[in-house]
């Protein structure tokens, strides 16, 4: 018979740091359900740890079922409310997971805490739609004294500001951000999400030029320089996904790549690699983005409206996935 060794807690740590993140969240499970039937007190930031890990390993039924372990050993802290909110985003329950984020904000008073739950509460209150809420809690986020707070909300600031068509700002909030976090290796998954803003910005203002819009940045700059610079950041954003261990969003970054090149003929075999596996881990909200991206690559609008359907509790993306299937020739309901 062969010997399995008992998982540690050091070892669980060392998976971590190696950014392994299937094999940490299965480590730390164990850990929790040993913990569990022992009774012992650390259960909980174990059953915790290990929803971290199957988040990053982009497994969120696995990550809700360890949050809801943790629930029943303990009161819930501001850092379980927003594992659990992620948890419900990348599945799709956008309301639910906003309404869990304003609700980690109103009950968090501790400011690192606070300034966590102003974070999750900007973002996922964005994602549902709410644009008035996430501005009031990106405001207060913007107030904390934390350095990590002030990111967090430069990176929030950014993201309204886009969405305000300034798109000037928006580009010089994100490049300052990566200066900030590219000397931090721990920050290689923050530093991927700004590099994807910084992409898609670039990819909308090359839309905005084809289209005729005036109300873009680099207004004098050449087009095929904006089509470069996207696909440099998504280059930069994929190098750092992998450091961080994080499939999901190197998908995104190879997905949004080929979006850039979509001018010209493309074969969309990486998208296709990619939204099967976004469907066999139940990521609702990548699988929508995936879809609308193909929809464009292919020039086919079934996809965007696919899309549509998965996104229906995000309606931002709703819409955007209706324009495109529109542009596409697809049905089109201006309301």
């Amino acid at each position: 018979r062969c010997y399995s060794p008992p998982v540690t807690q050091a070892a669980a740590e060392a998976l971590e740091r190696a950014a392994k993140w299937a094999e940490a969240g299965d480590a730390w499970k164990s850990l929790a359900e040993k913990a569990v039937k022992s009774g012992h007190r650390d259960a909980a930031d174990l059953a915790a740890r290990a929803a971290d890990a199957f988040r990053r390993d982009d497994r969120p039924a696995a990550a809700a079922r360890m949050i809801r372990l943790a629930l029943t050993l303990r009161p819930a802290t501001v850092s379980d409310a927003a594992q659990l909110a992620g948890a419900l985003a990348d599945a799709g329950e956008i309301e639910a997971a906003a309404d869990i984020a304003a609700a980690a904000v109103a009950g968090a008073d501790e400011p690192a805490g606070r300034a966590l739950a102003l974070d999750v509460a900007t973002g996922t209150s964005l994602s549902a739609g709410r644009v008035k809420l996430a501005r009031g809690f990106a405001a207060e986020l913007e107030r904390s004294s934390l350095a990590g707070a002030q990111m967090a909300a430069t990176f929030r600031r950014a993201q309204l500001a886009r969405l305000d068509g300034d798109l000037r700002y928006a580009t010089s909030a994100w490049r300052a951000l990566v200066g900030q976090l590219a000397p931090h290796p721990a920050a290689a998954g923050a530093l991927a999400a700004a590099w994807m803003e910084l992409g898609e910005t670039a990819v909308l203002r090359a839309s905005c030029r084809a289209a005729g819009v005036s109300w873009y940045a680099g207004q004098d700059d050449p087009s095929d320089l904006e089509g470069a610079e996207a696909e440099a950041n998504f280059r930069a954003a994929a190098a750092a996904w992998t450091r961080a261990g994080r499939r999901a969003g190197l998908f995104r970054a190879e997905a949004w790549k080929l979006r850039v090149r979509s001018v010209q003929p493309t074969i969309s075999t990486a998208i296709d690699t990619a939204i099967g596996y976004a469907h066999e881990r139940g990521l609702v909200s990548l699988e929508a983005e995936l879809r609308g991206l193909r929809a464009v690559v292919r020039r086919d609008p079934l996809d965007a409206l696919h899309a549509v359907e998965l996104a229906r509790q995000a309606p931002l993306a709703r819409g955007r996935a209706r324009v495109i299937a529109g542009e596409l020739g697809g049905r089109f309901d201006s309301a």
